[in-house]
């Protein structure tokens, strides 16, 4: 569920960023999504980067602890 958020917030973040590369490099003043689909399939895309980001996170994370325990058992 955190993960969830978390890439929600970060998807919206990342649109932010990307308009302003897209600013900086076309010397635009602001950005106009044509019409709602556009908008929402790059929140989408970037919404699923960041989740299957953190996903690989966590899980790298669960076997680093994982591997740990096993190293002080023996």
């Amino acid at each position: 569920m955190i993960r969830t958020g978390v890439a929600a917030f970060l998807s919206v973040f990342l649109l932010i960023i990307e308009g302003f590369i897209v600013m900086k490099l076309k010397n635009y003043t602001s950005i106009y999504f044509g019409n709602i689909q556009l908008l929402i399939s790059v929140l989408a895309m970037n919404f699923f980067l960041a989740f299957s980001i953190l996903t690989n996170i966590k899980m790298w994370l669960e076997n680093k602890n994982t591997e740990e325990s096993e190293a002080e058992i023996k």
